[in-house]
C-alpha cells in the first residue's frame, strides 16, 4: 500500500500545471515573434481541460486544415462503408447482330478516384452484350456537369498545376498529368518530353532545348483550356529528368478523347457523338464499377492533401442533403448547417467556401476546429476511420518528414495546411504521460507583411508540438499513472515512406551513373520512375553493354533490350531478357529497358 501511495505522490509531482504549460508555449512564441498573427487552442481529451488557449476566437484562413470538416461532414452524412457507384447503361430498343439501337450512357456520380482503367473496364462490357455497332450518341452524364470547376477564392496561378486540377465537368485519373522532360542524347536537339497521356489528346508544345551544362537553364510548363501543354526552357545533357503534376484543364475533351480510342480499340463503331447529357429513368444497366468505401477515400484525402478528392465529397454530400446537384454557394450552407445541427458547434463565424481549403475565402477558429476534433474522437461509430486517415509523425502523407525522432514518431496525427502566407496544423498528439491532446495551430501573416511565411513559422509550429508531446498534464485517473509509454516494435522498423524515398533516390543515383558512363555516347535516356529506356543510335551494342556489367556490380537492376537481332554480348549480371522486335525509328538500334529486380 505504502508503495502504491509513493508512485501515485511520484506521478503527481511530475506531472506539469496548466499555467506551466502556457508560460512555456508563449515563451516559444514571443522568442520567435510577439507580434505574429497566431491561434492555437489545446484541449486534454483525457481529462477535458483546456491546456492552452490563444486568439482561440479569431478567424483565419486555414488552407488544408479544411478538409478536416469537408471530409468530417461527408463521415457522417454518408458513413464509412459508402460507395460512389459509376454506371454503364442503354435506352436501346434493339439488339440485332452487334448493332443496338439506341444511346449508351455513362453516369459519374463524382468519384474522386475513377480512372481511365475504370473507364475501360466499363466499356469492355459492350463486348460482353455483344455490342459492335452503336446507332445512337454515347452520353456522359456526370454530376457536376453544371458545376463551375473552381470554387470561388481560387487563385488563378494554382490553376495550371495539379492541386488546382478542376472538378467538373467530369473526373478521369484525378484530371491530372505528369510531365517528364529528358535530355535529348546530344547538345543542341530538342529535349524529350513525355506524359502520362492514355487518352491522346493531350498536345504537346516542345520548346526545351538540350545544352552541354545546366548554367542558366530552367523549364517552365503551361497548359490551357484546350489541353495544349507548352514546355520551354533547356536542360543540360546531364541532368536528371525533369518532373511536374500538371491539371488537365479540359477534362471532359479527355475523357472523349479516351471513349473514342477504346471504342476504336474494341473495334465498337459509333455513329453518334460523345456528349454530355442526362440518362433518362429506366434505362437497362450494362455494368458498373464501385470506388473504394469512403473510409479509404478519406485516407486517400487527408494523407496526401488532395484536393480534388476534398472538392468531390464536399459537392457530393452536399448533393445528398439537397437531393439534387448543389452549387458551391449552396454547398457552403449545406456543409454549414449539417455540421452545425450535428455537432452543436457554433459556426457563425465560420466560412466554408469550398471543401479543400484552396480558397482564400475561408475561415475557421481554433476554438471551432477542437471542438470538431473533439466531436470525432468522441464518436465511436466512425472515431477510428477518421483518426486513421490523418498523417501520421514521421510515418506517411504530409507528415512523413516532420517529427520523425522516436520521442516524436506516431505520436501525432494531424492535417497540414500551407499556402502563401497560411500555416495551419491540427489534429491529436499523445504526450509523455499518455494523454491525449486535441489541438489547432492556425498562422496568417499579418496586412502589409510578406505572403512567405513557411521557413521559421514552421518551425515554430513544430516546436510547440514537440513542446507538448514532452508535456504531462495533471491527471487523476489511476490507468494512466501504471501505463508506460513504450515504443512499439514496428516503430523500429523503417517506414513504407522512407523506404519509397530511398527506391527513388536510387533510380536517381542509378540514372546519374548511366549518364555520366555514357556521356559523349550517342544514347538517348529516358527516367520513367521505375525504370530507365536507353535509345541506343550506335552500331556497337557492347558500349552501353559493358556500362551495364559495370553498373550492375553497385545497384540491383535487370535489362530488356528490344532489336531487331539479338547482339553478340558478353555473359553474366545483369539478366538479359531479349525482345525481338522491328525497327520503328531507322535511327535506333536498339531500346535498352533497365528494369527493377525482384527483392
Amino acid at each position: 500500500m505504502k508503495r502504491s501511495l509513493s508512485v501515485i505522490a511520484c506521478f503527481l509531482w511530475s506531472t506539469v500545471s496548466v499555467a506551466n504549460i502556457q508560460t512555456g508555449m508563449d515563451k516559444l512564441i514571443n522568442e520567435v515573434d510577439p507580434g505574429i498573427n497566431i491561434g492555437i487552442e489545446v484541449i486534454d481529451l483525457t481529462t477535458g481541460e483546456s491546456l492552452y488557449a490563444r486568439n482561440p476566437d479569431r478567424a483565419f484562413t486555414p488552407a488544408s486544415n479544411m478538409k478536416i470538416f469537408s471530409d468530417a461532414a461527408a463521415l457522417m452524412l454518408l458513413g464509412p462503408d459508402y460507395r460512389f457507384n459509376n454506371q454503364l447503361s442503354t435506352n436501346g430498343t434493339g439488339l440485332r447482330n452487334g448493332t443496338l439501337k439506341g444511346n449508351v450512357y455513362l453516369y459519374l456520380p463524382g468519384d474522386p478516384s475513377f480512372t481511365h482503367e475504370h473507364l475501360k473496364s466499363l466499356l469492355s462490357s459492350l463486348k460482353k452484350w455483344n455490342i459492335k455497332s452503336i446507332q445512337g450518341d454515347f452520353v456522359i452524364d456526370s454530376a457536376y456537369n453544371h458545376v463551375n470547376p473552381y470554387a470561388p477564392g481560387w487563385m488563378i496561378e494554382d490553376l495550371v498545376y495539379s492541386y488546382g486540377a478542376p472538378l467538373s465537368p467530369v473526373i478521369m485519373n484525378n484530371n491530372r498529368l505528369t510531365v517528364t522532360v529528358n535530355p535529348a542524347e546530344k547538345a543542341g536537339k530538342p529535349a524529350l518530353i513525355e506524359v502520362t497521356d492514355p487518352s491522346g489528346t493531350i498536345i504537346i508544345e516542345n520548346k526545351v532545348r538540350t545544352k552541354a551544362n545546366l548554367k542558366g537553364c530552367g523549364v517552365d510548363f503551361s497548359t490551357d483550356k484546350n489541353n495544349h501543354l507548352s514546355v520551354r526552357g533547356c536542360i543540360g545533357v546531364g541532368q536528371w529528368a525533369i518532373q511536374q503534376r500538371m491539371a488537365i484543364r479540359n477534362p471532359l475533351s479527355y475523357m472523349q478523347g479516351f471513349i473514342q480510342k477504346e471504342l476504336a480499340d474494341q473495334r465498337i463503331h459509333l455513329k453518334g457523338k460523345i456528349l454530355m447529357g442526362k440518362a433518362p429513368k429506366d434505362t437497362l444497366l450494362l455494368a458498373s464499377s464501385s470506388s473504394s468505401s469512403l473510409s479509404q477515400l478519406l485516407n486517400d484525402t487527408l494523407k496526401p492533401s488532395d484536393n480534388l478528392y476534398a472538392e468531390s465529397l464536399f459537392l457530393h454530400t452536399a448533393f445528398k442533403l439537397k437531393g439534387s446537384v448543389a452549387n458551391w454557394g449552396e454547398a457552403k450552407l449545406l456543409i454549414k448547417e449539417f455540421l452545425q445541427k450535428q455537432t452543436g458547434i457554433d459556426l457563425k463565424t465560420a466560412v466554408l467556401t469550398d471543401g479543400s481549403g484552396l480558397s482564400r475565402y475561408d475561415l475557421l477558429t481554433p476554438r471551432q476546429t477542437v471542438r470538431l476534433l473533439r466531436f470525432l474522437h468522441e464518436r465511436f461509430h466512425f472515431s477510428y476511420e477518421f483518426i486513421a486517415a490523418l498523417p501520421v509523425s514521421g510515418r506517411d502523407g504530409t507528415l512523413q518528414r516532420r517529427f520523425n525522432k522516436s520521442s516524436q514518431q506516431d505520436l501525432l496525427r494531424a492535417k497540414t495546411g500551407t499556402m502563401r502566407g497560411v500555416i495551419s496544423l491540427s489534429g491529436y498528439l499523445y504526450t509523455a504521460n499518455g494523454h491525449t491532446l486535441a489541438f489547432a495551430i492556425y498562422i496568417n501573416n499579418l496586412p502589409g507583411t510578406s505572403l512567405s511565411i513557411s521557413g521559421r513559422y514552421r518551425y515554430l509550429v513544430d516546436a510547440l508540438c514537440n513542446y507538448l508531446l514532452q508535456q504531462k498534464p495533471a491527471t487523476h485517473r489511476w490507468a494512466k499513472v501504471v501505463l508506460p509509454h513504450g515504443r512499439m516494435r514496428f516503430q523500429n522498423n523503417t517506414t513504407q515512406a522512407a523506404l519509397s524515398r530511398k527506391k527513388q533516390a536510387q533510380w536517381r543515383r542509378l540514372e546519374t551513373m548511366v549518364k555520366k558512363a555514357l556521356k559523349g555516347e550517342v544514347v538517348a535516356i529516358r527516367f520513367r520512375n521505375k525504370e530507365l529506356v536507353l535509345e541506343d543510335y550506335q552500331k556497337n551494342a557492347s558500349k552501353v553493354w559493358t556500362v551495364l556489367q559495370r553498373l550492375r556490380k553497385k545497384y540491383p537492376f535487370t535489362v530488356a533490350l528490344k532489336s531487331s537481332d539479338l547482339p553478340a554480348l558478353t555473359p553474366g549480371k545483369p539478366m538479359l531478357l531479349w525482345i525481338q522486335s522491328a525497327k520503328k525509328d531507322s535511327k535506333v538500334q536498339r531500346i535498352w529497358i533497365i528494369k527493377e529486380i525482384l527483392t
